[in-house]
């Protein structure tokens, strides 16, 4: 969960210096509704937009299933840079 805190405070659980007005901090669910219920006035919950887990872009060539298949093309070879 992520809070926007509304005035200046110190929570040394979220972060050693002092939440600055409109700083936007995460926070754990249970610990974050906890703030909003004890200090309605000083945070708001902040909606992110963003998805929680964001996939990686697909590699341009897979790794080989096991050794005996050849390298990719975009893996270098060791071997020739050792005889150089």
């Amino acid at each position: 969960m992520q809070l926007r805190a509304l005035e200046q405070i110190h929570i040394s659980a979220v972060q050693a210096d002092t939440i600055r007005p409109g700083q936007v901090f995460g926070i754990s669910d249970s610990a974050g509704n906890d703030l909003l219920k004890k200090h309605p006035a000083k945070f708001e919950r902040v909606d992110s937009g963003q998805p929680d887990h964001v996939e990686a872009a697909e590699k341009s060539e897979p790794a080989p299933q096991n050794k005996a298949e050849p390298a990719p093309a975009n893996k270098a070879d060791k071997k020739a840079k050792d005889e150089k």
